[in-house]
């Protein structure tokens, strides 16, 4: 069957900007160890290798990088926010055979011998919440360790320098906050995401194979409406590598559930 997902554009250009962006903190980390580094080992050789115009360009040269990686993590953030938009239109019409967008997917959710209505946008929520649940399992150490790698630099310079360089105290310690206010934003998204799903099991699980009814609906969009609301909140990318490597994975842990469910 031929895949369409006309909103994967949409997300290929957030991972662009991502990426810009971790390129800038890769930068102002080597710089920030470069700017340490340097004037303590000078001494200990026999020739000059920086120099105060050097040092200052290194120093200005981190600060575009620090706030490059700011300013594009924050286009990046609205991107995402602009593709989700685009998603749940789809979302929608998949789920209740409308055409709110210009373009559907297909093969995207691997539920089509579901009839339109409530249950299927539950199961077609349910299906892309336990995804994310899973790739954001395994993106949770990957952040820390990066979150660990790359605030010790900003660390060692900051508590070095004191208050000598009021500028470049700011600057450097903007970036360990960030990063330790995303990893929080994780774990949040993370338990949320988790949460939503044993409500999603729970709810279908109860109505198994049998025909919603009026009273089932209501059960049905709270966690749709719950699911939504922390990926509104969180507004995080998932990580595509992690996502496209273990992709396969999940679709076939997913189609097991969604089975189990149907049996009940």
């Amino acid at each position: 069957m031929t895949r369409i997902v006309p909103f994967d554009s949409n997300y290929t250009t957030v991972s662009k900007f991502e990426k810009a962006a971790f390129y800038c903190l890769l930068f102002s980390a080597f710089a920030i160890i470069y700017l340490w580094l340097i004037p303590k080992i000078e001494p200990l050789i026999q020739f000059k290798i920086s120099s105060k115009t050097i040092l200052d360009l290194v120093k200005v040269l981190s600060y575009v990088s620090m706030i490059g990686y700011i300013g594009l993590s924050s286009v990046a953030k609205y991107l995402f926010y602009s593709a989700e938009k685009v998603k749940r239109g789809d979302l929608i019409d998949n789920s209740f055979g409308t055409c709110y967008s210009d373009c559907n997917s297909e093969g995207y959710y691997n539920n089509d011998e579901i009839p339109h209505g409530v249950k299927k946008l539950a199961i077609n929520t349910y299906e892309s919440s336990f995804h994310t649940e899973q790739t954001l399992r395994k993106m949770l150490f990957k952040y820390a360790m990066k979150m660990l790698l790359f605030s010790i630099p900003f660390l060692i310079s900051i508590f070095s320098i004191g208050g000598s360089d009021i500028v470049r105290l700011l600057f450097e310690i903007s970036i360990p906050l960030i990063m330790l206010s995303q990893f929080f934003i994780l774990i949040v998204y993370y338990t949320g995401v988790k949460g939503v799903n044993e409500c999603f099991k729970i709810e279908l699980t109860n109505i198994g194979s049998k025909t919603v009814e009026v009273k089932d609906n209501a059960k049905l969009l709270k966690p749709v409406l719950d699911y939504y609301n922390i990926k509104s909140w969180a507004t995080t990318n998932l990580d595509s590598t992690i996502f496209k490597k273990h992709n396969d994975q999940i679709s076939s842990q997913w189609i097991k559930r969604k089975e189990k469910l149907n049996n009940e």
